[in-house]
């Protein structure tokens, strides 16, 4: 019989290094627990880079504790904020314990201190995978971690996959549960104001088609093969590229749209705290990753109604070529142009993919199913997966059918 068990206050945990989608998704799923009434507290990295995280965590409700919860500062800082990781956790007395990580990597001492310290569900969601030749070390940790917490959660099944391929799961409970966003509700008005102003601050007319991407600047985003595929679809139609984010290969993709000669269409707006005008500023959305999954920019892009062109198309993503988007090859921006192209000439096609993509968000990838997941499983305080959301489950490119009635008690 199931061990369930009331779920009324959460504690969620980020381990990051840079700002992007995990920490969105984080903030989001603390924004609905707020909401269904649970005490949800954050840790987030002390570095001022996550300082507008913690600052969307407060607006949102939720408890802010700015601590380390890795090694980054060398083992022997490690060891007080451990001590103090320990103390704040037992005075929280949490029911759910959740940790997000960007890969298979670092963990260990926080899993082995909210066992410790606490009775709670203790969970590990994985936003990445492991690399394709772990060390030692790794699968070692990996294999102490999985056996010390209850539960790990893959955000697709195919991140599942690869985790059990390459550092195996040692864990009694191994789920898979597709990412999902907030629900847009900007007013129709709103959202062209925001559009506009949005263009009149980076010079882009009104009327032109302007391809887009929220995406970190930076190695294995596929944005060297985004540039030279815009620059093939602009000798077929007008057109603007516009990048929202920031990172490392700013530089060089600034040098490479003046080598193409598109430097004058590319626009790059840097990060920003509130991406939802840049989105709407877009009439195409597009994400060249080559081995993404469950990319949280896609659902919001999707969300707010832009047609979406990705090259990591695959049996459980959002994008279901033909129906909600496009798809195109990996590394390949010859394919890649030739999707964007079909829908930067073409209005009645970007408006029917735009309106299925955003129907499809809503019914499938919302924050609030992500939240009636992770709350069954943190209910069951590690018994046996549910079998819709087992990782060794057929995919599920709907999950919203699987809607039911929770248990009381489960938010």
């Amino acid at each position: 019989m199931s061990r369930q068990r009331s779920i009324r206050r959460v504690v969620l945990a980020l381990q990051s290094t840079a700002v992007g989608g995990m920490e969105t998704h984080v903030v989001d799923l603390a924004a609905e627990y707020v909401r269904r009434g649970i005490t949800t507290s954050v840790f987030v990295p002390e570095a001022p880079l996550f300082d507008g995280v913690a600052a969307r965590v407060t607006a949102a409700g939720a408890g802010v504790l700015r601590l380390d919860t890795d090694a980054r500062g060398g083992r022997r800082q490690q060891l007080p904020r451990l001590l103090r990781l320990g103390r704040t956790l037992r005075a929280l007395r949490p029911d759910a314990v959740h940790l997000h990580t960007g890969g298979a990597t670092g963990g260990l001492g926080f899993v082995a201190l909210a066992r410790a310290a606490t009775r709670a569900t203790v969970v590990v969601t994985e936003h990445d995978v492991p690399v394709e030749a772990p060390t030692r070390p790794a699968h070692a940790a990996r294999l102490a971690m999985d056996r010390l917490g209850h539960t790990l959660v893959a955000v697709s099944r195919r991140n599942a996959r690869l985790r059990r391929e390459r550092l195996g799961v040692h864990c009694g409970s191994f789920a898979a549960i597709l990412n999902g966003v907030p629900l847009d509700a900007t007013t129709g008005a709103d959202r062209t104001a925001g559009r506009e102003r949005v263009r009149a601050s980076l010079g882009i007319d009104r009327d032109a088609v302007v391809v887009g991407s929220l995406v970190r600047l930076a190695e294995g985003k596929g944005l060297l093969d985004l540039l030279p595929a815009f620059a093939i679809v602009r000798k077929q139609a007008p057109g603007d590229l516009l990048l929202v984010g920031d990172g490392p290969l700013r530089g060089e993709l600034e040098a490479l749209a003046a080598t193409l000669g598109i430097a004058d269409h590319v626009h790059f707006a840097g990060n920003q705290p509130d991406p939802a005008p840049y989105l709407d500023a877009m009439d195409v959305f597009a994400l060249a990753v080559p081995a993404g999954s469950m990319s949280i920019a896609l659902l919001e892009a999707m969300g707010r109604g832009l047609p979406p062109v990705i090259t990591f198309c695959g049996p459980e993503e959002a994008v279901i070529p033909g129906e909600t988007g496009l798809g195109a090859e990996p590394r390949n921006p010859e394919s890649l142009a030739v999707s964007l192209a079909l829908l930067v000439t073409n209005p009645g096609l970007r408006a029917r993919l735009g309106a299925a993509a955003a129907a499809h968000v809503r019914r499938h990838f919302s924050v609030a199913r992500v939240a009636d997941d992770l709350l069954e499983l943190y209910a069951l305080h590690g018994a046996s997966t549910p079998p819709r959301l087992r990782a060794d489950g057929p995919a599920n490119p709907r999950p919203g059918h699987a809607l039911v009635a929770r248990p009381e008690g489960t938010g």
